[in-house]
């Protein structure tokens, strides 16, 4: 009896614990979801509004030119 109220108890704890941790990585996920946004609009702004045309278009050139120099190897 003694055995089976502590595979009780340990199974209980368990589903606790499983469920917390379900609910812990919901908020973990969500926080990194908005923070990723928030980056995106930072980065939005520093480009279409920081950036004059022709950084932009060196910038676009710079991409390209390490895309191409990575697909030579």
């Amino acid at each position: 009896m003694k055995r089976f109220l502590m595979y009780l108890v340990l199974a209980i704890a368990a589903i606790g614990l499983v469920t917390n941790l379900d609910y812990f990585m919901g908020m973990i996920l969500n926080s990194l979801v908005t923070l990723l946004i928030i980056g995106l609009i930072l980065y939005g702004i520093y480009y279409f509004f920081i950036l004059t045309p022709s950084q932009r278009k060196y910038k676009r050139a710079l991409r390209k030119s390490k895309r191409r120099y990575r697909n030579r190897k």
